[in-house]
């Protein structure tokens, strides 16, 4: 049964106040995302789909029980009415604020009983044990449960979310293992069935290095079990630093494995490598979308039938069709029926975090140096950048001196979180997160002095300045002539494999520019390839430097490159001939004629496309 409560009735655990009867009505949850339901309601003689109203809330079944949705948005027409929901506990996003909330060295039940302790209506559960810091200032629940950001709680504590009605669970693990078991890679064309199947990562064979870069004796490598079940072997490079020899051990011992010669070297890293393989490291990578629906009642849908009955963070046992190999993967994300009362589509596979969208409730923040198209306010930038130095005169009137000129602050247990080392003094001061290699310093990467920043690695949300000096830009991904992009700013030269130019816009027909693999294409608002410009008839000089004796055609033709100049016009490197290639040739909205003049003496010219190729005078052809 489907209820609505009437905005401001939150005597929920009574009946409604209308019994809706929709026609359709959706829950779609995502692991660690987003969660909303999708309800259509018909005009009905009673007038009920005239309630469904923002601000009202709707207690449906779904997969996790009966839950409260709050109505967000609706769009009413002559046919009906369909809305948006939201979970009950989203409400937080406006009505639990917390203005300075900071669990320090707290497990995970404890942190969020402060967290919700701004509006005791909410409610946190959690198994985790390991205990963290952070601290939430001006920020709203949601946000500091699952927000994009370093201090969030999924972070911090790490965790599986499901909200149940007030009540948010945040544990290790959230779902069940109930033996389901499905097979894969069976080459089926069916619609209702999408397969990922990724090996790029897949490793059969490690060559593991403890620390230091001992390496094991003999053949130096550990072989999965499954390394014969794929058509090449699949190596990797591994380093194990817990794993050392005993010449390296630091005095706090801690947490390492100490070896006392090879033997035990070699046994200690074969122990590792068998444990990344038993975590899946030599197993293919899945992800399975299954509509249920769209199966209908295909002989297959018996072996997928039992997804009906699964929940949020389920593991699922897939054992590919082909390789005999058998994966765990994990439910990330469902579409549940609540009419029909059942899961109608899944995805199946490895679970990677992730973060509610439009959840940030911060309200100082520096978009106001930024104008809309992007650039900076130079003088927005000085304003904020004198605030700060007046922030920090007023803190160096309060400091008070000390006797000594710098200071060291470090933590050697590699298994704190606060792990790491800072030195400070009167000159500036350097940061680090690890030892050296023979462990006997730290491995200073940041330094800060009176005369700027400097680091190996700097990481930034948004990155704001007047002026920006530097050689080269590139992206976390770039591999000359593979992928990504790079940016010479001294010499002025962009390299990048495929480089697309938006230039979208209301009435445009055009999508933008793409450079690929040398060409210049046109899209269109689809982003397929309507035009190109590129080089055709070229082949490259022979390795003694002698011409290849091909000329060189730059040509621009309709749909995608192609290495000739039909479909288009060109013109030749020397720039003596120009050609034109194309079945039609429109002037001014009239098509051009093809064919034959006759003349009454017998002579004729012959036309194509309106232009004189040909013909026969009285002094013969031409």
């Amino acid at each position: 049964m489907i209820q609505l409560y009437r905005s401001g009735n939150e005597n929920y655990e009574y009946n409604g106040d209308v019994i809706l009867l929709p026609e359709s009505c959706v829950v779609k949850a995502e692991l660690n995302g987003a969660w909303s339901c999708e309800l259509v309601h018909p005009p009905d003689k009673e007038g009920k789909w005239k309630e469904i109203v923002e601000e009202a809330v709707v207690k449906l079944p779904s997969f996790n029980g009966e839950q409260l949705f709050r109505i967000k948005q609706k769009v009413k027409s002559d046919a009906g009415v369909t809305a948006t929901l939201e979970p009950i506990f989203f409400d937080a996003l406006d009505d639990c604020f917390l203005e300075d909330i900071r669990p320090t060295g707290k497990n995970g039940q404890d942190a969020l009983n402060m967290m919700c302790a701004p509006n005791r209506k909410y409610r946190g559960e959690s198994d985790i044990t390991r205990t963290a810091t952070a601290y939430y200032q001006y920020r709203n629940l949601i946000d500091c449960i699952n927000g994009n950001d370093d201090n969030s709680f999924i972070n911090r504590w790490g965790g599986e979310i499901l909200f149940d009605n007030y009540t948010v669970k945040v544990n290790r693990k959230i779902g069940q293992d109930n033996g389901i078991e499905i097979r894969y890679g069976k080459n089926i064309q069916k619609d209702g069935i999408e397969e990922d199947v990724d090996l790029r990562e897949t490793v059969t064979r490690i060559y593991p290095k403890a620390y230091n870069g001992y390496k094991m004796s003999g053949t130096g490598y550990v072989d999965s079990e499954n390394i014969n079940k794929y058509q090449t072997i699949k190596i990797a490079t591994l380093t194990f630093d817990d794993v050392r020899m005993k010449e390296d051990a630091d005095e706090n011992a801690e947490g390492l494995i100490i070896c006392n010669n090879q033997k035990e070297l070699d046994v200690a890293l074969e122990k590792k490598c068998k444990e990344q393989f038993e975590s899946g490291l030599d197993k293919p990578k899945i992800s399975i979308r299954v509509d249920l629906v769209l199966l209908g009642n295909a002989d297959i849908y018996k072996e997928y039938s039992k997804l009906e009955s699964v929940s949020l963070g389920d593991t699922v046992h897939c054992k590919h069709n082909k390789l005999g190999i058998d994966s765990e993967a994990r439910i990330v994300s469902l579409e549940y029926d609540c009419l029909k009362d059942r899961v109608t589509a899944v995805e199946i596979g490895d679970f990677k975090y992730n973060y509610i969208d439009d959840v940030s409730s911060n309200i100082n923040r520096i978009d106001g140096a930024i104008r809309p198209d992007g650039s900076v306010i130079g003088g927005q930038v000085e304003g904020i950048l004198n605030g700060i130095k007046v922030q920090m005169l007023v803190q160096s009137t309060a400091a008070e001196k000390c006797t000594v000129k710098a200071i060291k602050l470090e933590d050697l247990d590699k298994d704190s979180p606060t792990y790491g080392a800072l030195c400070l003094g009167t000159m500036g001061f350097q940061i680090a997160s690890k030892r050296t290699a023979d462990g006997r310093d730290w491995d200073w990467k940041t330094f800060g002095t009176g005369q700027g920043f400097f680091a190996d690695l700097i990481v930034a949300g948004t990155m704001f300045a007047d002026r920006i000096r530097g050689g080269e830009l590139m992206s976390e991904n770039y591999v000359e002539g593979v992928e990504g992009f790079k940016l010479d700013l001294n010499k002025g030269i962009i390299k990048a494999a495929k480089l697309l130019i938006e230039t979208s816009a209301i009435g445009r027909v055009e999508r933008g520019f793409r450079f690929n693999d040398g060409n210049l294409e046109i899209l269109g608002v689809d982003g397929d390839v309507i035009a190109s410009i590129h080089c055709c008839g070229s082949l490259p000089s022979t390795p003694d430097g002698l011409p290849s004796g091909w000329p060189s055609y730059t040509a621009f033709t309709g749909g995608t490159p192609k290495d000739s100049y039909n479909g288009g016009f060109w013109v030749r490197k020397d720039g003596d001939l120009v050609g034109i290639s194309a079945k039609e040739l429109d002037v001014n909205g009239k098509l051009a004629k093809t064919g034959r003049l006759e003349f009454s003496d017998g002579t004729f010219i012959d036309l194509v496309n309106g232009v004189v190729v040909g013909g026969n005078t009285k002094e013969g052809a031409f």
